[in-house]
């Protein structure tokens, strides 16, 4: 059986602030294999790791990065851009980079291969259309299809589109598929490996479901917010062999 793949939630959330380079540092001590992070593009043009879409309840994409900077300074928090982790990356970890807007995606990839090969990061996105944008302009970038969806518009076709993927996962040409947890039901890994598409599952916290994806072959990574759990059940299983 294949050993799974520890992927940090932005970082190491559960110990540091999200999305930070502490969050990052304290991820890779703790032996996670990658570092998953979220990217918007702010008013001038910077693409930083940010979860939501607003700051403070403005919009990132209509304020510039020194006003953002500015407004965290005064919580001690440093919005990181792109290529300031994709530099701190580089022979430390693999990255994980979550695209959340359409409108960046080639800027993206241009940022990032200034600093890493093409193995030392992966695109995930929920927008079919930004996957699809990567893979048609580099398509040597492995690409994975987010499903999940937090209150789509339209519940019923998003659902049924995301418990039966493969339609959407062809023609966003993904090569893998991020679900999250509770998706992996009536038969999803089996179609899953029946289109030789990997599955990394999101985001898997409780210690027993760490323990249930450790033992399922089917799942390639797990995604977790509490990487050192995950770590040190997988060496349980998967004992780390003496030098």
């Amino acid at each position: 059986m294949q050993k799974p793949i520890i992927i940090a939630h932005r970082g190491a959330s559960c110990y540091a602030r999200e999305n930070t380079i502490e969050s990052f540092q304290k991820a890779i001590e703790l032996g996670a294999d990658m570092i998953e992070f979220d990217v918007r593009r702010t008013k001038d043009n910077v693409l930083i790791a940010h979860h939501d879409r607003s700051i403070h309840n403005k919009p990132i994409n209509e304020l510039a990065y020194g006003e953002i900077e500015n407004s965290l300074q005064s919580k001690n928090i440093h919005a990181p851009t792109i290529e300031e982790i994709a530099g701190f990356a580089k022979g430390k970890t693999k990255i994980d980079v979550e695209i959340k807007e359409e409108g960046y995606e080639n800027e993206l990839i241009e940022l990032l291969t200034r600093y890493l090969d093409k193995e030392e990061f992966i695109i995930t996105s929920y927008n079919d259309a930004s996957l699809r944008v990567v893979k048609d302009n580099h398509p040597w970038v492995k690409v994975g299809l987010i499903l999940g969806k937090p209150k789509p518009r339209k519940y019923i076709k998003t659902r049924f589109s995301e418990l039966f993927p493969m339609k959407r996962c062809n023609m966003a040409r993904a090569d893998f598929l991020v679900p999250h947890f509770r998706l992996l039901k009536f038969g999803f890994l089996s179609r899953a490996r029946k289109n030789n598409r990997p599955v990394y599952v999101w985001t898997v916290n409780e210690e027993a479901m760490i323990m249930r994806f450790l033992n399922e072959n089917r799942v390639e990574a797990i995604i977790t917010d509490r990487p050192d759990i995950a770590v040190a059940m997988r060496n349980r299983i998967f004992p780390v062999a003496d030098p």
